[in-house]
């Protein structure tokens, strides 16, 4: 301003304006999601993929701002979908339910290409609340996969329990098993080196890997997904927390008044859905 216009605006004016207009991004997303999302076209895309995940944003309490108020991890829901073959991604956000989150996802979804003859490649790290809002949401539609990096984290954990002398190549050895469907002979080269009963779960890698396994075979057919050439990592929902949210949310140092942290996200999603110019026309 000072450079164009000579003269300056202030930081709080700045702030006040940002978070007004982030107000209205919000009642405006807010009013969409409101309307149904399963009026769904005869025809979308054939293959749309849809992840899900959560990132911890830093906040705190209103109030008098002498002192240091207590601060709080809360955790903001990310949803996004694509269709299959293209870059455009849909985004939502929210801090609310597990319900609310589930809505959110059915829009960007629907906003992506779902329609009546699409098959939904669902997404997760497998924490029960996006399992289950992939079957809340798409029914029958869709197909839920682990994110196998997710899955490896476990393996990669259990390796020097299971080969101590090479235990990265134990873990790319049950790698290519997953990929090409051997579960139970990944989950019998666990069970061949399980804790003791007792131990403390910190303590026990191989146990923690083959109850996620063993709880999640459903979610596991990672030759199905790379036969039809869809992702089998969360690459999608990764980058959306970091160029989205984080990128914004979670600077160094700062903290959030819940309701600022949530108006600023929906104001980015509106940006990353390219729904910016809607906001001022």
């Amino acid at each position: 301003m000072v450079e164009h216009y000579g003269f300056e605006i202030g930081v709080s004016a700045v702030r006040t304006a940002t978070l007004e207009h982030a107000q209205r991004a919000r009642e405006k997303l807010e009013t969409e999601y409101q309307q149904p999302f399963r009026v769904l076209p005869a025809l979308g895309n054939q293959q749309v993929i849809a992840q899900a995940d959560g990132t911890m944003i830093c906040t705190v309490r209103s109030g008098p701002r002498k002192g240091k108020r207590p601060r709080e991890w809360r955790e903001m829901r990310l949803v996004a979908a694509q269709a299959k073959d293209r870059t455009t991604t849909v985004y939502g956000a929210t801090f609310g339910s597990v319900a609310e989150t589930g809505r959110r996802w059915g829009h960007c979804t629907r906003q992506a290409g779902w329609g009546l003859n699409s098959q939904i490649h669902a997404m997760g790290d497998g924490a029960d609340w996006i399992r289950l809002q992939s079957r809340e949401v798409f029914g029958a539609q869709a197909n839920f996969l682990c994110d196998f990096f997710h899955v490896s984290e476990y393996l990669g954990a259990a390796a020097p329990s299971c080969r101590p002398d090479q235990p990265d190549q134990w873990r790319r050895t049950q790698q290519k098993r997953l990929k090409r469907g051997a579960v139970q002979k990944v989950l019998a080269a666990l069970a061949e080196h399980l804790e003791a009963d007792g131990t403390p779960e910190a303590e026990a890698p191989v146990r923690n890997g083959y109850r996620y396994l063993s709880h999640r075979l459903e979610c596991l057919d990672y030759p199905c997904a790379l036969a039809l050439g869809l992702p089998i990592g969360s690459g999608m929902i990764e980058s959306g927390h970091r160029h989205v949210l984080q990128a914004r949310l979670k600077k160094a140092g700062a903290a959030w008044l819940a309701d600022h942290a949530d108006r600023i996200a929906h104001l980015r999603v509106l940006r990353a859905n390219d729904q910016w110019q809607s906001l001022w026309n």
